[in-house]
């Protein structure tokens, strides 16, 4: 399954939509979505004290004015695994 090209677009509305988790909550891996491969790839590794303050993905088949997909922080009391896709309300957007 490519979770790029694969997932059904009647799955994202602005209702609620599905993320792929790329990077869990503490860590200071940055991972990216390599759209071809439907994998996430390390980008790097955060080498300061800063880390992830909540799950951190993307809205599959979606993109934002840079040409990526949209981000999403998942707020959850648990780590989620990267590649996880996770079912999403939105609470508030930021621009």
């Amino acid at each position: 399954m490519n979770i790029w090209h694969d997932i059904d677009k009647n799955k994202v509305s602005p209702e609620e939509f599905i993320t792929c988790i790329e990077i869990t909550k503490g860590s200071k891996t940055k991972y990216e979505i390599d759209k071809e491969l439907g994998m996430i790839v390390l980008d790097r590794v955060l080498y300061t004290s800063t880390h992830y303050p909540a799950n951190y993905g993307f809205i599959p088949r979606t993109y934002a004015s840079d040409d990526d997909p949209l981000d999403v922080l998942v707020l959850c009391s648990e780590n989620l695994v990267p590649l996880s896709l996770v079912n999403c309300k939105p609470i508030g957007v930021i621009s």
